[in-house]
């Protein structure tokens, strides 16, 4: 799947209601996260990727070419890495916790104008 197309699923996916709800006064965490069904983790996993991939794809083509071969190029083990951070540090949110992975294999994000 590309990444626009990625893009769209997720938008899609949101406005039908797809994922999870969580009530406004609860904090999503990693441990809300982890008792997810498999299939619904590695897709939010994917997607956050795919959309960070994109955005960074547009500063540094370095850094997008880091993300596709660490992560799209053996989705299982990048997932099963994220999973076991996620369970080491559960109390903070999932993307927080992606986007800290992200930047361990591949640099810390800087965004230029």
């Amino acid at each position: 799947m590309n990444y626009k197309a990625g893009l769209m699923a997720i938008v899609i996916m949101v406005f039908l209601g797809i994922f999870p709800q969580q009530s406004v006064a609860k904090i999503f965490t990693g441990k809300s996260f982890l008792i997810w069904e498999q299939k619904n983790q590695s897709f939010y996993i994917h997607t956050s990727i795919g959309m960070a991939a994109l955005v960074v794809g547009q500063t540094s083509k370095k850094q997008a070419k880091c993300i596709d071969e660490w992560y799209f190029k053996d989705e299982e083990s990048g997932i099963d890495f994220i999973l076991s951070n996620m369970r080491k540090y559960p109390e903070y949110h999932p993307r927080g916790i992606i986007l800290a992975v992200m930047e361990k294999k591949c640099g810390k994000f800087v965004y230029t104008e």
